[in-house]
């Protein structure tokens, strides 16, 4: 297990954590002659009380849970913190405001606005001079009237999103006005569901030439590091095909593109950078690709999820460290993309699209013993209930590893439905 050392020259960072993000051991790992951390934590998650003695080992744990930012603030100023980062969506706002509180560098509340709201973060790339859907803003609180109203005007098909989320949750196809109208309806009436704002997307058309590569999606995601301003670009990770309506079933890097579209998505990847305001951090750019040229569905506001790792398998360059050089002020210079001397991948695996419970699953250890297959991670085994609505969090497993080339990875995305089988029922 990694150690933070004994060298009080470290700067010292403060890291504002959340159990969805990176993983302690990742954090700390990374960290390693980097930097001294403080954790920052909201104890009221049971996720964080559980690991709060994990991180007291690493570091001073100051708990933000029902204090005012003033008060957390005056809590972390006695650590002396160099530095502040947040590598979670929902927390980058409250991070924002953290920093101007600590005088510490971050993204300034406007950007982290724009990087967590859609709706903001369309104006911006707008604005920007970015190609841009038709989008519409659909209020919590918007009665039956005013969503006819939206679904007699909007151009038609969309896509139905919450304003804030992630990981494709309640992301749907939207073909007409009136399935407008029933699904906002239906999402609304679920039980247990709170009311939430979505933002209404116009559909960015397919393209029938594989320019992600044969086999692969037409979508691709950038990992930029931004330093002093100047936006370098570590990585294009390629998707596999999606799984309906949205849900994405792996990652890997490097991409398949061609030279010409490859520059085409990098320059994308910049202009949104800049467009958001970033000035320094790392990001996680979404990029669908089309006859017209690469269109930027998201920017994100933090290194994409398992993104660093797979990097890391592939070249050896960790985000992850980058992002904590970045806090602190520590010179990362990238050239970038980084060269991979592998393919490494992240791939999920879902259980039929109906399936609302896991029934068994079969075939694991075969899985395991391909070529290449470094971890399997079960997420939903027998019994266990499972709903297509929460996007790519909804698969049964996951698993990373490294590929020759092409032909491997596509070997090893055909074991993982050949060699496992998971049965469930509605």
């Amino acid at each position: 297990m990694a150690r933070q050392p004994d060298n009080a020259e470290l700067p010292t960072l403060a890291y504002v954590y959340h159990p969805e993000s990176f993983a302690p051991l990742s954090i700390i790992e990374a960290a390693e002659s980097v930097c001294q951390l403080v954790w920052i934590v909201d104890s009221s998650q049971p996720a964080v009380a559980t690991l709060r003695r994990l991180l007291e080992r690493f570091g001073p744990v100051v708990d933000a849970a029902g204090r005012s930012l003033a008060a957390v603030a005056e809590s972390v100023r006695d650590h002396a913190p160099d530095g502040i980062v947040s590598l979670h969506d929902a927390d980058l706002v409250w991070t924002a405001l953290l920093a101007e509180h600590l005088g510490l560098a971050f993204h300034s509340v406007e950007t982290a606005i724009a990087l967590t709201d859609k709706h903001v973060q369309r104006r911006a790339l707008a604005e920007g001079g970015l190609p841009v859907p038709a989008f519409r803003v659909i209020p919590a609180d918007a009665d039956a009237m005013t969503v006819a109203g939206v679904a007699r005007e909007f151009p038609f098909p969309a896509v139905l999103k919450p304003r804030r989320g992630q990981q494709s949750r309640d992301t749907l196809p939207i073909e007409s006005g009136p399935e407008l109208e029933v699904t906002v309806r239906e999402l609304r009436a679920r039980p247990g569901t709170p009311a939430e704002e979505y933002i209404l997307e116009g559909y960015v058309p397919d393209t029938d030439a594989p320019l992600g590569g044969e086999g692969f999606a037409n979508f691709v995601s950038v990992e930029s590091v931004i330093e002093n301003g100047r936006v370098a670009h570590a990585s294009i990770s390629a998707r596999t095909p999606f799984r309906w309506p949205f849900r994405e079933t792996g990652y890997f890097t490097p991409s398949a593109l061609s030279p010409d579209v490859r520059a085409d998505v990098l320059r994308a990847a910049r202009d949104a950078a800049l467009a958001v305001g970033v000035t320094v951090g790392c990001l996680h750019t979404e990029i669908k690709l089309t006859d017209a040229g690469p269109v930027v569905i998201e920017v994100n506001g933090r290194p994409g999820g398992g993104m660093s790792e797979m990097l890391e398998r592939a070249s050896g360059f960790s985000i992850l460290r980058a992002a904590l050089r970045l806090a602190v002020g520590a010179p990362v210079e990238l050239e970038g993309p980084v060269p991979c001397d592998r393919i490494g991948y992240l791939l999920y695996v879902f259980p039929p699209w109906d399936a609302g419970v896991v029934d068994t699953v079969e075939g694991l250890s075969d899985l395991r013993a391909f070529d290449g297959v470094e971890e399997i991670v079960l997420v939903r085994g027998p019994g266990q209930r499972i709903d297509w609505r929460e996007g790519s969090e909804a698969h049964v497993f996951h698993f990373t590893g490294t590929a020759r080339d092409l032909d491997g990875l596509r070997r090893v995305i055909a074991a993982s439905t050949t060699r496992v089988r998971i049965n469930g029922h509605d």
